[in-house]
């Protein structure tokens, strides 16, 4: 019964979060990555690991700010040293958000 209760609640959880949706390259996990929405703005050598988006299917009670948040968490998970956000659009309901995942070069 405790299990079913744990479960339970990991996939209560698991709903309530944005969904985010990763094509790239994996490194080992980051501590902290740097947020950029302007590639000029991103003032080192680097190459693109990866593009990552993230939506809230519809759930209205997800918003932007809780979306960037997940992919931040996802970009670091990813081993990126950087996000570079590129689009956010919201339409009705839904809010969908796209980056790129950066590597810096050394």
């Amino acid at each position: 019964m405790k299990y079913l209760a744990i479960l339970s609640i990991t996939f209560l959880a698991a709903a309530c979060s944005p969904r985010t949706h990763y094509l790239g390259d994996i490194y080992p996990p980051t501590d902290h990555v740097d947020v950029y929405y302007d590639e000029n703005d991103i003032d080192r050598d680097f190459k693109v690991i990866g593009q990552l988006s993230g939506d809230n299917d519809g759930m209205e009670y997800i918003k932007l700010d809780k979306i960037k948040e997940n992919m931040i968490l996802e970009a670091q998970e990813r081993g990126a040293d950087a996000i570079w956000f590129l689009f956010s659009d919201s339409f009705d309901n839904t809010h969908v958000v796209k980056a790129k995942l950066v590597k810096y070069r050394t």
